[in-house]
């Protein structure tokens, strides 16, 4: 299970405090930031115009994208959840294991046996093993419920979510339920190295130095490693180690020469100057056709831990590890300190939570804050979700993400103090927050040394009709973040790409109308 120490609030939140924006006071004075990596700072000057037209238009029902100098553009988000977007979560998945109704002790080893019996069960043609059906009632768990085999869905008793709980016993912070395990990249064959100077964000294709052993179908992996130069450019010396890479895992669609086409968009540039980017076939084993439904889960039991006050962070009803193409959907959760529904980890990779609620999350006072929704690994997509809790940052992409993620038609609501939503830290890239309404603040920003060393959090981000207290926008030296159509004040301190701020534009969805435009040309 992933931990993590306390977190500082980012730099913006001092200054918004400060200008009484956090109580939803309307300001639009500019604050400028010191320059220097240890605060939220703009970075070095740039346009805030594309080479011609605008960033993206709605014209005669399609989108008419723009770019900068270098080919950068707002990427194709449709690519994010359950078998890479645009196909339809399965439904019926027959049952092939049912849990007596709770018998009013701790039942996780009822929960578990009937888990092991369907994982134990061959594959059927469809890719399952079998759904786990739970009954009416609350079912008592001590312990943590696990997955560990492709094909495995755990189903409440009927649609309505409220019919089957899963309450944890116990006073200690935990996970309630965890799927897959850890997983390492391998490299299979030799590497190798793009060749061209410079592929801009959104771009899906790139030259090799031999697309020799490569083809159509291949799984490969584009990998991005960081180096003290781009750091250096970003002015995260001193805050960030070159020892990590962008990893972005894409499936080739085109070969022609050395010349290689791939599915999904890259969010991050690859730039001869700032590092050196390979292609290799790769092996990263995941389970797959994970599928919790019609679920409410409740970790109220938690909050009796003699040490709440820090283990809240550890607080969860679910976390996806090494699994893709799997999905949440009609679940509900109460009562946890931390993760939202589930949390698709770093290990992730295509999974859709959709009708997914996390309300009354139960927190500290700590001067961190826990998570709502987080949103980690790549090509995942949280939608229709609605939040309520005291003290949070709402809307979350984690760390080192190469995107595309997506929070769309999302709502945060206040109950105690106000929230705030963006990247928190590391170069969270190419994250979409679509039709998003948030109580509080998106900050999309320099995080500095707070923390950990967080420093740039979101990269080649966009909020598109967000709804929030105001916004703050910032753009990352090498890269962009785009606020369009956003309402709510425009904080200080904001340098990046803004298109419409104060009124909404069309679509009323990015990531809608994006997914639409794919498929319709993908039939013709």
């Amino acid at each position: 299970m992933t931990t993590r120490a306390k977190r500082r609030r980012p730099v913006g939140y001092a200054v918004l405090a400060a200008l009484g924006l956090l109580a939803g006071t309307a300001c639009l004075a500019t604050v400028h930031h010191p320059a220097q990596a240890s605060t939220s700072h703009p970075g070095p000057a740039r346009s805030s115009d594309p080479t011609s037209g605008k960033w993206i238009s709605f014209t005669d029902n399609h989108l008419v994208y723009g770019h900068d100098a270098q080919g950068n553009r707002i990427p194709d988000y449709s690519y994010a959840g359950y078998q890479g977007g645009g196909v339809a979560l399965p439904t019926n998945v027959p049952v092939k294991a049912t849990v007596p109704a709770p018998g009013g002790q701790d039942d996780t080893a009822a929960v578990q046996a009937a888990i092991n019996q369907v994982s134990a069960l061959p594959l059927d043609a469809n890719g399952f093993r079998g759904a786990v059906q739970l009954a009416r009632g609350t079912y008592r768990i001590a312990g943590t419920l696990n997955i560990t085999a492709s094909g495995v869905v755990l189903r409440g008793a009927s649609a309505n979510a409220a019919d089957t709980t899963l309450a944890a016993s116990g006073a200690n912070a935990r996970m309630l339920l965890t799927i897959g395990g850890n997983s390492t990249y391998a490299t299979v064959g030799s590497p190798q190295a793009v060749t061209d100077d410079y592929v801009p964000v959104g771009g899906q294709s790139l030259s090799l130095a031999s697309a020799a052993g490569f083809k159509v179908g291949d799984e490969i992996v584009i990998e991005r490693p960081t180096t003290q130069a781009w750091i250096d450019a970003l002015g995260m010396q001193n805050v960030w180690q070159p020892n990590w890479s962008l990893r972005s895992e894409r499936r080739i669609t085109a070969v022609k020469g050395n010349t290689i086409t791939f599915d999904a968009p890259l969010t991050t540039a690859l730039e001869k100057q700032y590092t050196n980017a390979t292609v290799y076939h790769y092996t990263f084993p995941r389970i797959d056709l994970v599928g919790l439904e019609n679920l409410t889960a409740d970790g109220q039991a938690m909050g009796a831990d003699p040490n709440y006050a820090q283990d809240f962070y550890n607080s969860g009803f679910a976390q996806f590890d090494a699994v893709q193409d799997s999905w949440v959907r009609n679940v509900t959760t109460q009562h946890f300190g931390d993760y939202g529904v589930a949390f698709p980890s770093e290990q992730s990779r295509r999974i859709t939570e959709d009708h997914v609620s996390a309300l009354n999350m139960l927190t500290t006072d700590s001067s961190a804050r826990s998570f709502g929704f987080l949103l980690g690994g790549q090509q995942n997509l949280i939608q229709n979700c609605a939040l309520t809790a005291p003290k949070v940052h709402a809307f979350v992409p984690y760390k080192r993400t190469s995107g595309p993620n997506v929070f769309s038609k999302c709502t945060a609501t206040q109950t105690d103090v106000s929230y705030d939503a963006g990247g928190h830290e590391r170069w969270d890239s190419g994250t979409l927050y679509d039709d998003v309404n948030v109580q509080g603040n998106l900050l999309m920003v320099n995080n500095g040394d707070r923390g950990s060393g967080h420093g740039w959090s979101d990269a080649n981000a966009t909020a598109w009709n967000c709804t929030t207290q105001g916004t703050e926008v910032q753009d990352p030296p090498t890269a962009h973040n785009w606020a369009i159509g956003c309402t709510g004040t425009v904080l200080g301190g904001s340098n990046g790409e803004l298109q419409s701020p104060g009124a909404a534009v069309a679509p009323a969805s990015l990531y809608d109308q994006q997914l639409q435009e794919r498929t319709a040309a993908a039939r013709k």
